[in-house]
């Protein structure tokens, strides 16, 4: 808020500069963009007026000429856009949901619906039937209509290509899951019909590899092949002078390499090809090693050799030369195939045998392929099992299509279900941001526009998205219609419309884009595709007046600023897509490059940009004063109003000529770390020169590569040395036994088989002990001496992180290692709620209230800690139990004691009455479930299934049997949809994934788990049979249940592209991982099989898998490749070969470390000797003697526990038991609902108390009117229209010139036109309210009659400013909204809680606040010469509309031109009674309102009592004070029923019966005769 008075204020329109509301900043996180909009406000709340500088407390700036600007700039940023890119979407779409044709609900989808959502629109896909007839089920459901049928073949085709339902809804579940992907690798192999283009899709297969790579292997074949036939020609003769005999594989081989390669990339595919088929044995074509000229022949099957077979050459030396060149050739076959390039290459030239089209030359007739190409519809069985079998390119296609099918089905009926539940998720603002933004044609204008304007719009560039030529297509196809009406068919009557509806939206995409000129994006490599392209459609031509002249010539209009790294990009899981940030970078610098030449006003005086320069705006300015310290300040620099490009910071190194022309464009590199030590950088860079080395890279053309970059470290930390450790536990085996008995520690250490997780987990604990107590350690030395290591200066627990990979497995063990050594941990996230130990109890408890004749259910209950039977306890309880008994009830006679008794009585009780939201609090607070799981992480837990149990509740209903189902559905496949979360301690080691640490920091950090294969393999694709990425998506098809499964070359090669990003990624995951440290970084875990070895230390087996290499490997490659870049010979982690060749990626081998000699020099390639603190062994941590590692078993901590809950306290026989709390709460309740509240108690206890949803209240009294419907519609919506009629059409005359009486809102006071009988009025609230099939002729004409009434009548008069019972207008409010908090006292009662001991009073309440807020539909403010000034509420009621048709008589009709101010007629009374106490509700809040204003000293207005505007006459109809006391009093009554129903534990029907049956009786809605038992809220 602007408290600075105007003369200290700055007129907006005069700064130069940008101002915060045209600044849309944009972060990953909504904690980031909380903590950048706090960063800002206290930045601008620094500044100060005067010379630039700054100290303590202030920043000056001379550009701000007072303080009240600064408050100026603070207002405005509280709305700026700063957040995340959904947010700042949801809220650029939310005006305009209207034009968008969507009634985006307010409500966003929870994790827990959404998972829902999705399991019931996959049922609801699966349930429809395939039958024709029945096609109109599957458009009811939400598939679009023009592909309903198509949906439902191809899901049926699906089913049968994954061998059933069960594997297919597997592959759709993870399907449903990418849909960003799936919809931009569609386009790319997509034509406009939506079909699979075979073109594109080859295309896309070859964008992969650069076709240099594709020439140099066919001329590595193309020479050894023309090698091999040379030397068959010479070592064999001929069998005819007419050459080898046709149809053979020597006469292929031979027109191979007499024709050679093609030319083009695909045809030299195809030739190797054609040589592979021709040479290697059809048997190991597609295996992982082929098989050339197998036993120094010819592969042997119907396709002859053609040559006789070397053993008959006479010949010795032609047979020894034979044998030796083929033996020698062959072997280069196998090394031109299995190098880096050839291995790349092989996968695309059998890409080019499965899917090309050519058979290679001289093959007979007969020959069969050694892959046979299925049929496209898919046999039962094959006639050929034991031959391998392939999709041909039209089944690859059709298959991708049905994929592509079964995903637009999905999202229809998604999106149908949304809309029933009235939810909406980011998905839906995206959808709707896009419309809005024209990047396709909006969903509303389909039924609308032309195709060929639908087509227009949808044909956007996607490698300039920003532009709009798309647009101007449409509106060209618009004019060619109009041109050619004949071709427009039905659509002719409609182009003019059409024409100014596509304009008007145009008009309105200029209009957004002028709202933002600058954008500044962080983390912007994990912008999706989708993102980056809704962005950019901001940054296109905005709209330009005529006063600011021409349009300069420029792509992008606003500035765009977007901060990110290429490694730091790791979320492909959420769909982020590295390579949109590369493009947009190349688009940045290619838009830099073309204004510098093309928009001249950059470059006149006073110049903006120049070739040499960058402009700091702060200091090139007419204002540029600063202190005299400024200047002295690194020599000024940082005034300096142009820095050159080749300019450094501090002794950085100067930059490249590559890197000043990037600066140059546009690309500045970062290159400073404010983070790390000096010494831990130092060693870091290191290891990125290989880690993100060329010579890891599996496909050869691919953007999604990161490459290494020097980081040069901050002057104040560059001394800092950093510390380097390895826990490195070895997997040396104990063969004896581990102890049984259970209270001795089972060390992970001592006897039984190795666990290596909890080996690590162990060595992790206690060495997070030893930092935050400061204690030292110790080293082993290879000779078995140990050297003692300080670890410095205790580390507080919140300095220290450790970094997981993935959440599998090794969480857990970490955290319960922690708690053993008494440190406290917090997770970020626990993993799926439902597999949590206290949540799986309290769903056990769930499913044997649902299905109590469960045994396995019951069983479940039993062995949790809710009871905890024995195992023999169980089996007699479960033995004695009857088929189809009761086991919940059976279980009484089982419990231990009575509180348990007692506990399993109110579960019978409350799952009898389907109360189980009641049952589980009640469990939680009184069941020993929180005794045995202690920790908080548990007690959230427990609370968040509550939570979750309720929303499920909500969106299903409370029947236990659906509700039990939902939790089965949820657990069972969408478990990982549903995270657990924890509440951070304030000092506690954070526990936590790698992709969860983006952004933050941290002393000490611990790299857990980096030689685990989670991270890179591919099992979840496997098992998924799906592969979705950005440039394309598979399924893998297994037709049959048992036998080969075909292969798929689509499939094979998404693998490979999947394989790529997955390592690609992973590298840059432990680069991100690495760079959170600040002083210290712990690498924890071990190859498998790493061992002690006595005498030589540790003795680590050196494997590296490239396909899928481990966090670990990667990290050991680079000290071995760094050692050898350096020429350290004496390296460790070198091999005694490594120093005489360049290494190359060696599986296999070992290497011997000695942990005290890496200690002090571990070879890492700084300035300065740095060692690595190798830690391996539990005695690390402990001297001799030493009872450190001592650690309490689970039975311990159980009795400890056991024994606490036994002890009590003796208690004073004599103390009597306190008085309950008195405590005075809030209330709320809807004033719509207050007058059938009074005329029927029932129907209010059984809303409030019973949750029963009551229809408005109807007595005896009332008359049934069957002609309410003549309208065509409800009456409610008519009274919807004319309340909208009157909010839009009524006029406001203003106050006059001398302003009015007491101070009134701007708005109340603008003079406005009446235009309540404007037909144009009328048509614009028809559009927006009327349902389709309302007949608008008779809405119009009893609109048109009740508007005239109304406007003839006393208020058309007093908005016209005409003077009526000596008031005039002089100001009024539609639709206003109040709220108003109303004390109410009542009698006493009470609340409390069940226990096993009984009922315990907590609370009592004798009064409270009750809470209402609505909207009145007019508030009149007047002016008199005799009294005060006065403001009323009047309420427009539209009751008998239907009789202005003229077909019955509304009693109303009887004071029709009457001019009293009171009722005037018994139906007039009737009325102003039935809404008397909302109409006094209404009169209190603008009591409440004048009193407000009386305390801040403005002048108060006269509340008037409330009036009726009573449509069908036009009367304005007030109360009378006798009245309005009397309802005041009966509104008084009705507030403290609600309060007293509200607030107690128990309040049943019986009393509301006995006390008000009068009023009950005369009630229609509530005839319900049964008794119900009262119900909490």
């Amino acid at each position: 808020m602007v408290t600075a008075p105007a003369s200290e204020r700055t007129n907006l329109q005069d700064w130069d500069g940008l101002l915060p509301s045209e600044v849309v900043l944009l972060t990953f996180t909504n904690r980031a963009a909380d903590e950048m909009k706090d960063r800002l406000r206290r930045t601008i709340s620094r500044i100060r007026p005067g010379p630039l500088g700054e100290d303590d407390k202030h920043r000056y700036d001379p550009r701000v000429k007072s303080q009240g600007f600064v408050e100026q700039l603070l207002t405005l940023l509280e709305d700026a856009p700063i957040g995340t890119i959904d947010s700042f979407l949801s809220q650029l779409v939310s005006p305009y949901r209207g034009k968008l044709g969507d009634a985006l609900s307010r409500e966003n989808v929870s994790d827990a619906a959404r998972a829902i959502l999705v399991e019931t629109s996959l049922r609801t896909i699966w349930r429809l039937a395939s039958d024709r007839s029945r096609i109109g089920d599957a458009v009811d459901a939400g598939i679009p209509a023009n592909i309903a049928t198509d949906v439902l073949s191809a899901r049926d085709r699906v089913a049968q290509h994954y061998s059933g339902r069960t594997s297919a809804s597997r592959v759709l579940r993870a399907l449903v899951g990418k849909s960003v992907f799936v919809e931009e690798s569609s386009r790319k192999v997509m034509n406009e019909n939506g079909n699979v283009d075979r073109d594109k899709l080859l295309a896309m297969v070859m964008s992969s590899i650069e076709e240099a790579d594709i020439s140099e292997q066919a001329e590595r074949v193309h020479k050894i092949v023309r090698e091999i036939f040379e030397t068959i020609k010479e070592c064999i003769q001929t069998p005819s002078t007419s050459g080898w005999a046709a149809e053979t594989r020597m006469a292929c081989l031979e027109e191979l390499d007499r024709t050679g390669p093609p030319n083009d990339s695909w045809g030299k595919l195809c030739w190797m090809g054609h040589v592979l088929t021709c040479t290697v044995s059809p048997s190991t074509l597609m295996a992982k090693e082929m098989r050339h000229f197998p036993s120094m022949k010819f592969p042997s099957d119907e396709w002859e050799a053609g040559i006789r077979s070397f053993a008959e050459i006479k010949e010795a030396n032609l047979k020894a030369l034979y044998k030796a060149t083929l033996k020698e050739k062959t072997a280069d076959l196998c090394d031109v195939w299995s190098d880096d390039l050839g291995n790349m290459v092989l996968h695309f030239v059998r890409m080019a045998i499965l899917l090309g089209e050519s058979e290679p030359p001289q093959v007979p007739e007969d020959w069969s392929k050694p892959t046979i190409a299925l049929e496209m519809d898919i046999p039962e069985r094959l006639d050929k099992p034991n031959k391998t079998h392939h999709f041909s390119l039209e089944a690859e296609i059709r298959n991708l299509r049905d994929l592509h099918l079964l995903h637009l089905g999905f999202q229809g009926v998604m999106k149908n279900l949304k809309q029933r539940d009235e939810v909406h998720d980011f998905d839906d603002i995206q959808r709707l941001a896009g419309d809005l933004l024209l990047a396709n044609c909006p969903e509303v204008c389909r039924t609308f526009y032309h195709p060929s304007v639908q087509q227009a719009l949808d044909s956007i560039d996607q490698n300039s998205p920003w532009r709009d030529d798309h647009i101007h297509r449409a509106i060209e196809a618009i004019s060619n219609l109009e041109e050619n009406r004949d071709l427009a068919g039905e659509a002719a009557s409609r182009l003019a419309a059409m024409r100014v509806d596509i304009e008007s939206r145009h008009l309105l995409l200029g209009q957004i884009r002028r709202r933002f000129r600058a954008f500044i994006i962080d983390e912007a490599q994990d912008n999706s595709p989708l993102q980056w392209r809704l962005l950019s459609r901001l940054w296109g031509p905005r709209e330009v007046r005529e006063e600011e002249g021409p349009r300069a010539d420029t792509p992008w209009e606003p500035t765009v600023c977007y901060v990110g790294d290429v490694k730091q990009s790791i979320y492909a899981f959420r769909q982020a897509e590295v390579t949109g940030f590369l493009d947009y970078a190349k688009s940045l610098r290619a838009v830099n490059v073309h204004e510098f030449s093309s928009v001249p006003e950059l470059t006149r005086k006073p110049s903006l940009r120049r070739e040499t320069h960058s402009r700091d705006p702060r200091n090139d300015h007419l204002s540029s004063i600063a202190r005299a310290t400024e200047y002295m300040e690194r020599g000024g620099r940082d005034l300096a109003p142009w820095i050159p490009f080749d300019a450094t910071d501090w002794d950085l190194p100067a930059p490249s000529s590559e890197e000043v022309r990037a600066r140059q464009e546009g690309m500045v590199s970062l290159k400073v770390n404010y983070r790390s030590a000096g010494g831990l950088l130092e060693v870091m860079n290191e290891w990125w020169g290989d880690l993100f080395s060329d010579r890891h890279r599996i496909l050869s053309k691919a953007d999604f590569y990161a490459s290494s970059q020097t980081l040069h470290s901050f002057p104040e930390k560059r001394d800092a040395p950093g510390s380097i450790e390895w826990i490195c536990p070895p997997d040396s085996d104990d063969s004896s036994d581990p102890p049984t008995d259970l209270e001795r520690h089972l060390d992970p250490f001592g006897p039984g088989s190795p666990d290596r997780l909890e080996r690590q987990a162990l060595l992790i604990a206690l060495r997070v002990r030893s930092l935050i107590e400061g204690k030292p350690v110790r080293v082993k030395s290879s000779c078995g001496e140990w050297k003692e290591v300080d670890s410095g200066e205790p580390v507080q627990p919140s300095d220290i992180t450790i970094l997981l990979p993935n959440r599998v497995n090794l969480r857990d063990v970490i955290v319960r290692n922690l708690q053993d050594v008494g440190v406290p941990s917090q997770v970020d996230r626990e993993g799926s709620l439902l597999e949590r130990p206290a949540a799986s109890a309290l769903e056990g408890l769930v499913q044997l209230a649902a299905r109590p004749n469960s045994r396995h259910n019951a069983a479940w209950v039993a062995r949790s800690p809710l009871i905890g039977m024995s195992d023999s306890q169980l089996q007699r309880y479960l033995s004695s139990a009857e088929k189809g008994e009761d086991l919940l009830s059976a279980m009484l006679s089982h419990c231990s004691d009575g509180r348990q008794r007692a506990l399993v009585s109110r579960w019978c009780e409350l799952s009898s009455s389907s109360m189980l939201t009641e049952l589980l609090e009640d469990t939680i607070d009184q069941s020993d479930l929180l005794v045995a799981y202690p920790d908080d992480v548990s007690r959230q837990d427990a609370e968040h299934f509550v939570e979750l149990f309720r929303e499920l509740s909500e969106q299903v209903g409370g029947d236990p049997i659906v509700l039990a189902d939902r939790l089965r559905d949820l657990r069972e496949r969408s478990s990982q949809s549903l995270e657990a979360s924890t509440i951070p301690q304030s000092d506690a080691v954070r526990v936590m994934t790698i992709h969860s640490s983006k952004g933050l920091e941290a002393k000490v950090v611990v790299l857990a788990d980096l030689f685990s294969s989670r991270q890179t393999n591919m099992r979840n694709e496997q098992n998924n049979r799906l592969i979705v990425g950005p440039e394309m998506f598979a399924g893998h098809p297994k037709p049959w249940p048992s036998g080969k499964t075909p292969i798929s070359a689509i499939w094979e090669h998404a693998t490979l592209l999947h394989r790529a990003r997955k390592n690609a990624e992973a590298r840059r995951l432990l680069y991100v991982a690495a760079t959170r440290a600040e002083d210290r970084l712990i690498i924890a875990g071990s190859p498998k099989g790493t061992e002690w070895v006595e005498e030589e230390g540790i003795s680590l087996p050196w494997t590296y898998d490239k396909n899928a290499p481990q966090l670990g490997q990667m990290w050991l490659e680079s000290l071995r490749m760094g050692s050898w870049r350096r020429n350290e010979h004496d390296s460790p982690w070198l091999s005694p070969t490594d120093a005489h060749s360049k290494p190359t990626l060696v599986n296999g081998g070992s290497r011997k470390i000695c942990p005290a000699s890496i200690m002090e020099e571990a070879y890492l390639g700084c300035r300065n000797k740095t060692g690595i603190i190798l830690l391996h062994h539990p005695e690390c941590f402990s001297g001799p003697g030493s009872d450190a590692n001592v650690f309490t078993t689970p039975i311990q901590k159980v009795e400890i526990i056991d024994m606490a809950s036994r002890r009590t306290v003796e208690n004073d026989s004599k103390a009597t038991p306190p008085d309950p709390i008195r405590y005075s709460t809030i209330v709320r309740a809807n004033p719509s609902k207050l007058p059938s509240y009074f005329d029927c108690p029932r129907c209010h206890w059984m809303e409030v108390r019973a949750g029963l949803e009551t229809s408005t209240t109807k007595t005896n009294d009332d008359s049934q009117n069957q002609n309410e419907y003549s309208l065509s519609v409800d009456p409610a919506t008519f009274g919807n229209v004319f309340h909208r009629v009157v909010e839009i059409g009524i006029g406001n005359p203003g106050p006059g010139l001398n302003g009015p009486s007491t101070t009134l809102p701007k708005s109340w006071t603008r003079p406005v036109e009446d235009r309540i009988n404007d037909k144009d009025t009328h048509h614009t609230a028809f559009g927006e309210l009327l349902p389709p099939g309302a007949d608008l002729e008779k809405v119009s004409t009893v609109t048109s009659t009740m508007s005239y009434r109304v406007s003839d009548g006393k208020l058309g008069q007093m908005v016209r400013g005409l003077e009526v019972d000596g008031r005039k207008v002089e100001g009024l409010r539609t639709e206003m909204p109040f709220h108003i908090s109303i004390p109410t006292e009542f009698e006493s009662v009470t609340r409390g809680k069940w226990t096993p001991d009984g009922d315990e009073v907590l609370i009592s309440f004798d009064s409270t606040r009750v809470e209402l807020s609505g909207i009145i539909d007019l508030v009149l403010c007047t002016t008199s010469d005799e009294e005060d000034p006065t403001i009323r509420a009047i309420d427009l009621k539209t009751t008998d509309a239907s009789s202005l048709l003229g077909d019955w008589e509304s009693g109303l009709l009887e004071s029709l031109g009457d001019d009293s101010i009171g009722p005037s007629c018994q139906a007039e009374e009737s009325l102003l009674h039935k809404h008397r106490l909302q109409m006094a509700l209404y009169h209190l809040a603008l009591e409440e309102s004048e009193s407000d204003r009386e305390r801040e000293g403005l002048l108060r207005r006269k509340v008037l009592p409330p009036a009726i505007l009573v449509g069908v006459s036009g009367r304005l109809v007030e109360y009378p004070l006798e009245d309005l006391d009397k309802a005041k009093q009966d509104l008084e009554k009705t507030l403290a029923l609600t309060a007293r129903m509200s607030l107690a534990s128990e309040f049943p029907l019986s009393e509301i019966e006995q006390d008000y049956e009068d009023r009950i009786s005369k009630c229609v809605t509530c005839s319900i005769s049964e008794e119900i038992e009262s119900k909490s809220p």
